[in-house]
């Protein structure tokens, strides 16, 4: 049983494979995001849950969770993203944009099911 042992690569072309496996796991932004932001490469590892509102609301991320996906999801962020009261603080910016990703996701999910869904307010 003779087995080929695999051709051994140089210094140089490890690290062009090693390089190419970095790019790979950290594409570049989309080219087509005209927002101007500048996204910082993800560095797993660190402990904390990807999404904003997990780090910062965790009761709030906990009741999407339950509640995913439903009308009444689609509801209680309209009502998460509607000030009604005068001393509501509001969310930072990051949590409005994932909170907005949610909606139009969890409306995709019910309209692919063929459920009605509730629209944002205006």
């Amino acid at each position: 049983m003779t087995e080929e042992l695999p051709p051994l690569l140089s210094d140089d072309e490890f690290a062009a494979l090693l390089e190419e496996r970095k790019r790979r796991a950290h594409p570049e932004p989309d080219r087509w995001d005209n927002t101007g932001r500048v996204y910082a490469p993800h560095e797993p590892g660190d402990g904390l849950p990807e999404s904003k509102i997990e780090q910062q609301f965790p009761r709030i991320a906990e009741k999407l969770a339950a509640l995913w996906p439903s009308e009444a999801c689609a509801l209680y962020i309209a009502s998460l993203l509607v000030n009604e009261r005068d001393v509501r603080q509001g969310f930072p910016q990051t949590v409005v944009d994932d909170l907005l990703m949610l909606h139009e996701i969890n409306d995709t999910l019910l309209k692919d099911s063929g459920r009605p869904q509730p629209r944002m307010p205006r």
